[in-house]
């Protein structure tokens, strides 16, 4: 665990793993401990970056956030702080929509793109999904609120197979004490968050996943979106709801892998095997934030 201070927060991060980077990035109320489930199996091939994002967790912003751009900043200036030139970028809903804000806003920051239950265009149905949950952070207490969120976020199968996981995670984050004024920061970016059609423009290659009973941010809206970006690729997770990742990392990991590696390395990867090549025992000054 580490902390490092950017211009409008000091932002919270924790690494695993020695492959290239895999910057992840969470969603809407959820922690850098979202990703506890899965960064055990993503750890075995990447360098997994986990953060909190600003004002959430252990993350203190200076600044509140206005828009997703102010999320983008956030994160280019942490890959500065890793000195990483690029990394690999993976998003969850919330997430996944700045990941989006950050791949057209640092092309070049981006060797591949995952995005997770998420969507390009804010549509009347996701208004009113988003109206609905803001309704409950401002009226519900804690507990009914993050069972609302968890149950949303759960597909009906996952959940009658796992009562007790469902049970656990609701005490959990009942017990992280999520600052309300934050959660509702990050609804009003995402109530800002549509893309002109003419500015969206992703470059990196991209891969979309959508959970088949994801009732938050239905699988239709992420295959429109994959229909936007060209040369992706998307898949439908079957039995899946919003977080296919965190539920079955060892059926969603293998994917994400596969995906990576088809695109072969990444910049970053192959700075660091010219080095080697040019000294032996030297690692890549890109690297050296991560590495060192």
């Amino acid at each position: 665990m580490a902390w490092t201070e950017l211009s409008d927060v000091r932002c919270y991060y924790e690494l695993l793993g020695d492959g290239e980077p895999l910057l992840l990035i969470p969603g809407l109320a959820t922690t850098c401990r979202l990703w506890d489930p899965a960064t055990p199996l993503l750890s075995e091939h990447f360098c997994c970056i986990g953060f909190d994002n600003r004002g959430i967790g252990r993350s203190i912003g200076r600044r509140h956030t206005h828009t997703l751009r102010d999320y983008s900043t956030d994160i280019v200036e942490l890959l500065d702080a890793l000195q990483l030139d690029r990394a690999h970028v993976l998003g969850v809903s919330l997430g996944g929509i700045i990941a989006q804000r950050f791949a057209m806003d640092f092309p070049e920051r981006v060797d591949n793109l995952i995005l997770i239950s998420c969507s390009h265009f804010f549509t009347p149905y996701l208004r009113q999904m988003s109206l609905l949950l803001a309704h409950g952070l401002r009226h519900f207490n804690t507990e009914t609120f993050s069972r609302m969120m968890e149950l949303l976020a759960t597909s009906p199968e996952f959940h009658d197979a796992h009562p007790e996981l469902f049970e656990r995670r609701i005490a959990d984050k009942c017990a992280r004490k999520i600052d309300r004024r934050a959660v509702g920061a990050q609804l009003r970016c995402l109530a800002r968050s549509e893309f002109k059609p003419e500015e969206y423009r992703i470059t990196a290659p991209t891969l979309v996943l959508a959970g088949e009973y994801d009732p938050i941010i239905p699988g239709c809206y992420a295959r429109k979106m994959a229909d936007m970006i060209a040369g992706s690729t998307f898949r439908l997770i079957e039995g899946a709801g919003h977080n296919p990742l965190v539920d079955e990392p060892e059926r969603i990991v293998p994917i994400i892998e596969r995906f990576v590696h088809r695109n072969g390395l990444s910049r970053n990867a192959r700075v660091k095997e010219n080095a080697k090549e040019q000294a032996p025992g030297m690692e890549a000054s890109a690297w050296g934030g991560v590495l060192s």
